[in-house]
């Protein structure tokens, strides 16, 4: 700040440099304050960006996983005959190819344990009796086919953890879901 003296010697004070050193001073505070809140306050915007650019990442890998998939029908119904085909065989390997790719490693292994308890027989007269006794439902890219099974007696099933589950008499229903990816029909849920 500069001062200026008059005749006397007294001290005068340039109030226009004055001021323009205040200005400076508070607009240098505000800026201060402003990247104090980006610091505190942006990290949650940035942690959005980064986690959807990872998941557009993902969804990249996924896609392309999928376009170039060779296992899977042109409708739900090939792939349904497709996968009973693969269980017929007991290529249980085959037959978890046709799941969703998300699915694949899961279903192989309850498929494996099936067999391993000798229960694809079970498994591939159900599927045959849903392939054949099912209502299909398609919207879009999902096909839904739902069954229904008539139990007469009570029935045990060991299920693929080993463990056993009763089935009294009655009327079971249930639903199985295939996805379009790509124009390849893939199952979804069994």
């Amino acid at each position: 700040m500069e001062t200026s003296s008059d005749p006397a010697g007294v001290k005068k004070i340039n109030w226009r440099q004055f001021g323009r050193h205040w200005i400076v001073v508070f607009i240098l505070a505000i800026l201060a304050a402003f990247v104090i809140w980006g610091m505190l306050n942006a990290s949650p915007w940035l942690k959005k960006l980064q986690d959807w650019r990872a998941a557009r990442a993902l969804q990249n890998q996924l896609e392309e996983l999928y376009r170039n998939d060779k296992y899977g029908g042109k409708t739900p119904e090939e792939t349904f005959d497709m996968f009973i085909a693969a269980l017929e065989k007991g290529d249980v390997e085959l037959a978890s190819k046709y799941f969703v790719i998300e699915k694949q490693e899961s279903w192989l292994r309850s498929l494996q344990t099936i067999k391993e308890h000798n229960m694809l027989g079970e498994m591939l007269d159900e599927m045959r009796l849903a392939r054949d006794n099912s209502t299909k439902k398609v919207e879009g890219a999902t096909a839904k086919f739902s069954y229904s099974l008539e139990i007469k007696e009570t029935k045990w099933l060991t299920l693929p953890d080993g463990s056993k589950s009763k089935f009294p008499p009655g009327k079971y229903g249930a639903d199985i879901i295939f996805e379009n990816f790509f124009s390849k029909w893939k199952i979804s849920e069994l």
